[in-house]
């Protein structure tokens, strides 16, 4: 292993109830109904625009979702960290992948310029080589094209890149690439999803991580 390549929602940061809070703000203000924090698992993790088509369900129409992306975007700006938290334990996983020499980078479906804020707030200390969110001409997950643009930057073989990620969309994604892929049980979608999906690797805590990523070297 060279590289390691992070989700960011549900892998590094536990980002839910902000992003709940959010859309929840922009359905209200269009007088749709709302959903229950917990409810957001399993609508986050595609990109804002899939977000906004899943929780407007059968109200949807393309300028109503305009609308409703306007709204979200403009409160989460404001509010993208009331409640966002870095998991227990990756500040110091993070530190000890720098201590092996190995690169680190992200790769999320969020709206890109939220992704270097998050970082910054949460580990201030980490110098991740790319940190990317969803971006104008590149496809999202789980099409392949971030990661593969990622590995040729970086020089490095996928062979010798991990993915890490909290959803079936990061398994997806990673295998996609040709990339191994360990899944995180802690964040949104739990074990059970990442099992199915084909996770190469499933860990409990940041600890494991670290201990599987070992063994790769």
């Amino acid at each position: 292993m060279k590289l390691i390549v992070f989700d960011l929602d549900g892998t590094l940061a536990d980002t839910l109830a902000d992003l709940a809070h959010a859309m929840n703000a922009a359905l209200a203000a269009e007088g749709l109904g709302t959903y229950p924090v917990a409810d957001y698992r399993q609508f986050v993790g595609n990109g804002i625009d899939n977000l906004v088509k899943v929780t407007m369900a059968d109200a949807y129409t393309p300028e109503g979702a305009a609308r409703v992306k306007a709204g979200f975007t403009s409160y989460y700006s404001e509010h993208y960290l009331d409640y966002t938290t870095a998991y227990d334990g990756m500040g110091e996983a993070l530190s000890r992948l720098s201590a092996l020499g190995l690169q680190t980078a992200v790769i999320s479906n969020k709206p890109d310029t939220f992704v270097p804020r998050i970082l910054d707030r949460l580990y201030p200390d980490h110098r991740f080589v790319y940190a990317w969110g969803q971006q104008e001409g590149v496809a999202r997950k789980p099409a392949p094209d971030a990661l593969l643009r990622l590995t040729t930057l970086c020089g490095v073989d996928p062979a010798d890149v991990l993915y890490v990620g909290d959803s079936n969309v990061d398994v997806f994604f990673a295998h996609n690439a040709g990339v191994k892929v360990c899944g995180v049980s802690w964040g949104f979608r739990g074990s059970e999803e990442l099992r199915r999906a084909g996770a190469d690797f499933i860990v409990d805590t940041a600890g494991e991580l670290i201990a599987v990523i070992s063994e790769e070297l």
